[in-house]
């Protein structure tokens, strides 16, 4: 049985040149990028292209070495730019870190650690996908330090302003720092660092056809020059001191060529993967059988192109996946990081839903590869579905 994939929020398909990279680094140059030899070298010279090629990718030409590190996942490089803003300094001890209510787990859990050692948060809300910018105003202060805003949420596709949102917290505070969670939105919503407004920038290749394993936190000149961040991980000093341990490389020189190949196809791949989503919608529409099956739109003034967020007439998501997953299509029932826990999406409750429309939730994501056929398959596989699960329940 041959899967179709709509699970790319979750992770994508590795692509040719990544591979290709990927396996000229293992087969050929397997040195340690810190060593003086050749073979050291060359290994250093894998890192730097790749980092060239990430940083590239984000609108950043003739970038340094210290305005991109390498980390193990999207959920390190979050690790890092919150905590090591928030340790940077032993001023900023007590000080007040911004966020919204419905940010990924890599960045809630790590505000809620730093609560924990005596920091301040505030969690602004985002119902039906909008940042409250009215009460991100009365919540910044000038001892706010740091505020993290996702760019795309990663369950239901808005998209927030991340340049409005620093453009205010510095005009209240010149010194604090942005940092924002890229991953969803990578080569998905043109961006570069400057145009956000953002000092750090997360981003992971899983989530565009590179490798797992794999992240990076791009920081600007300004933090560089600063120092504003702190290690979380100390040893040998690699990554410019922000990062110890030895590099991924053959991760990272797949990080490099999937950056590189999603970047020269990003506006051909935006404008398919727009058209898939809003299609998708359409399609159920003329399906009187899928005519209990709903939306849910965000309300933000942008959407991601390749997520789709689809509440199911009374049937769990999780039943509902199950079935599609036992006819060959994948799909999520929420973000695959919690989805383990078995608990209802916060995410989904932040942004309107019931417990009981949460529970019924599945969100279709999409690549580049998807096709409108795929779509039909979807929709023949729902209407199927839908009528068996309903004569179950009876």
């Amino acid at each position: 049985m041959q899967t179709v994939y709509f699970d790319n929020s979750a992770t994508t398909a590795l692509c040719p040149a990544a591979r290709a990279a990927m396996l000229s680094v293992m087969d050929e140059i397997w040195g340690n990028p810190s060593s003086r030899h050749t073979m050291g070298t060359a290994a250093h010279a894998v890192l730097k292209r790749a980092r060239e090629q990430v940083l590239s990718s984000l609108g950043i030409r003739g970038g340094k070495d210290e305005n991109l590190i390498f980390t193990a996942s999207g959920t390190e490089a979050d690790n890092l730019a919150i905590t090591g803003t928030a340790h940077a300094k032993r001023a900023l001890a007590g000080g007040k870190i911004i966020t919204s209510d419905s940010e990924h787990p890599a960045v809630l859990r790590t505000v809620e650690a730093l609560e924990a050692e005596g920091f301040r948060a505030a969690y602004i809300p985002t119902k039906h996908g909008v940042f409250d910018m009215e009460q991100f105003r009365r919540e910044m202060t000038r001892d706010t330090f740091l505020v993290t805003v996702m760019l795309v949420n990663n369950e239901t596709g808005a998209v927030n302003d991340i340049r409005a949102i620093s453009d205010y917290a510095k005009s209240v505070n010149p010194d604090c720092i942005v940092h924002t969670d890229a991953v969803q939105g990578y080569l998905k919503i043109p961006f570069t660092p400057t145009s956000l407004g953002a000092d750090l920038v997360t981003v992971s290749a899983h989530k565009i056809h590179g490798p797992k394993g794999v992240g990076a936190l791009y920081v600007s000149p300004y933090m560089c020059k600063r120092r504003a961040v702190s290690p979380i991980i100390f040893g040998g000093g690699q990554e410019g001191g922000f990062r110890s341990g030895t590099e991924n490389l053959p991760g990272i020189a797949g990080f490099g060529a999937a950056a590189a190949e999603g970047a020269a196809s990003m506006d051909a791949d935006i404008a398919h993967m727009t058209a898939l989503r809003d299609r998708l919608p359409a399609m159920l529409a003329e399906e009187s059988a899928l005519s209990g099956i709903a939306v849910n739109v965000p309300q933000s003034e942008a959407r991601a192109p390749h997520i789709v967020s689809l509440r199911m007439p009374k049937i769990k998501s999780e039943t509902m996946l199950n079935f599609l997953s036992g006819k060959g299509i994948a799909v999520s029932s929420g973000s695959a990081c919690s989805a383990q826990s078995g608990r209802i999406s916060s995410a989904l409750l932040c942004f309107g839903l019931s417990e009981a429309e949460a529970d019924t939730t599945l969100r279709i994501s999409l690549c580049a590869d998807n096709t409108e056929e795929e779509l039909t398959a979807l929709c023949d596989a729902l209407k199927t579905g839908i009528k068996m699960l309903a004569r179950m329940k009876r």
